[in-house]
């Protein structure tokens, strides 16, 4: 059989049930203690029962990065980038989410070259 390839991808909510999602509907994927959870528009969140690492792997084609170990995002609904300290970086997203996530400093460089910046982040002072 070949593959047709959908612009969707496959949650695992248990080790039983898939669903299948429009990677535009999640905003973060975030890691809470051992469970990972896909957010959307709202407080709704849905659970999988992959590793952060494991679905930084699956959805890596559908523009999602790892911007902090805790958090994955979908660069498509990053709004903002900013300095909060000398050293730290936060991300927001967009509208009507505005979440503020942080940005580990490992992933601060490789971020903002994938968004098509390609000056480094300032040193600290």
């Amino acid at each position: 059989m070949t593959a047709i390839l959908l612009d969707r991808f496959v949650v695992h909510t248990t080790p039983d049930v898939r669903r299948v999602l429009d990677p535009a509907d999640v905003y973060w994927i975030e890691a809470e203690g051992g469970d990972s959870f896909l957010r959307f528009r709202g407080k709704k969140r849905l659970p999988d029962v992959r590793t952060l690492g494991e679905l930084a792997d699956a959805f890596a084609p559908h523009g999602f990065l790892r911007v902090h170990r805790n958090h994955l995002v979908n660069a498509r609904k990053i709004r903002e980038i900013r300095r909060r300290t000398s050293r730290d970086y936060e991300l927001r997203l967009e509208a009507p989410v505005n979440t503020v996530l942080p940005i580990g400093r490992s992933y601060i460089d490789p971020l903002l070259t994938l968004l098509g910046d390609h000056r480094p982040a300032p040193l600290p002072d």
